[in-house]
């Protein structure tokens, strides 16, 4: 797996420069930015031929955060193959939400 950031420049020239203090730090500004809520650059997760996942963190108008999580998973060749492997993407993706929406729990 390999974790590619592209970084792009924190104004672009469309976007004013004086509404800086109106964006959090890791926003990314420009046109990843609009309709009332910030994004963050995003991050690409990538396994080359097999597939693609990007992570983008996102403030929403009513001051909500979330993480946004597109996906790209090739499947197994052949309709059988290809609904088995289905099954087992969405059955690791419910154990993978499962544990991830969890409290963590703090430590001392």
């Amino acid at each position: 797996m390999s974790i590619r950031i592209r970084p792009r420049p924190a104004t672009s020239p469309t976007w004013p420069t004086n509404d800086d203090h109106l964006h959090p730090d890791w926003c990314a500004r420009g046109h990843a930015c609009g309709l009332g809520e910030h994004r963050a650059q995003p991050v690409t997760l990538r396994v080359p031929g097999r597939g693609v996942v990007v992570l983008t963190r996102v403030l929403a108008a009513d001051g909500s955060q979330h993480a946004e999580i597109r996906t790209r998973i090739n499947l197994a060749p052949g309709d059988t193959n290809a609904r088995a492997h289905l099954m087992r993407i969405v059955t690791e993706f419910d154990a993978a939400l499962r544990r991830m929406v969890r409290p963590q729990r703090r430590t001392p």
